[in-house]
């Protein structure tokens, strides 16, 4: 991704927020936030790459689902079943795909993956994909309890004073924490679980970082 300029950045926030309500860009922003900071702990260098992803994650969250089964058709994908009964990990999917024509200038493959499995993790996450993951669910205007106790958990464990290797295994730790507790939520209620996010798990119980 090439460098940008504080310009470009201020062009890029208005872009995204002409395609979103109020609610969810403050909710970006905040996500943007928090993988600046993530990433000040595990990838220095990735900062603007991780950012950029967080600005583009939820840029058609607000399209109907009509709008994305129309872009998915555009592009060719034929959903699994489980992907069909689960609309609300579409926008990661649409949005990778809309990125290079709607942002070819961001159209770099390490953010499109980001963005593209920041609500359903995958088998194999890198570390770009697995931050964005995290910096979405524990941004801090996420209210939710369970949001609040993850951010508290990783935090309160004072990262900033690990060493490297430490501090990748305590963000395996938490994303295992994560995908614990949100496949046993989704098993009593009954719900389809996606098929990416069980494989997610189960890679994560058979490494120890990243």
């Amino acid at each position: 991704m090439n460098p940008m300029t504080e310009q470009d950045w201020s062009t890029l926030r208005q872009s995204v927020a002409e395609q979103l309500s109020d609610y969810r860009m403050e909710h970006t922003l905040g996500v943007e936030r928090m993988a600046a900071r993530l990433a000040s702990l595990y990838c220095p260098e990735k900062e603007s790459l991780l950012r950029a992803a967080a600005l583009l994650h939820d840029v058609t969250k607000e399209q109907s689902n009509e709008e994305q089964r129309a872009i998915f058709a555009a592009h060719g994908i034929t959903l699994r079943p489980d992907e069909q009964v689960s609309p609300q990990v579409w926008h990661g999917m649409t949005a990778a795909l809309v990125i290079p024509q709607r942002y070819p200038t961001l159209a770099d493959p390490e953010l499109i993956s980001a963005v593209r499995w920041h609500t359903t993790g995958r088998a194999g996450m890198t570390l770009t994909e697995a931050l964005l993951f995290l910096a979405d669910y524990i941004e801090e205007g996420r209210r939710f309890a369970s949001c609040i106790a993850l951010r508290k958990a990783f935090f309160d464990a004072v990262p900033e004073r690990m060493d490297a290797a430490d501090r990748r295994r305590h963000l395996h730790r938490i994303l295992l924490q994560y995908f614990e507790n949100m496949l046993s939520k989704l098993r009593e209620q009954g719900s389809t679980v996606c098929l990416d996010s069980l494989a997610a798990w189960e890679d994560l119980k058979n490494r120890t970082d990243f």
